[in-house]
């Protein structure tokens, strides 16, 4: 498992804030990917 991430530069007021993750890989289950992360919600 590879985790890579950065920070390129601090938000201004002018700039739509989000996040945004990547999974690149073979036979992904995308429901139980977004089960997971949905259940992690606070």
């Amino acid at each position: 498992m590879i985790l890579e991430g950065d920070f390129q530069r601090p938000w201004t007021d002018k700039d739509k804030r989000y996040s945004r993750m990547v999974f690149i890989g073979r036979d992904l289950d995308e429901a139980e990917l977004k089960a997971g992360f949905e259940a992690c919600a606070a």
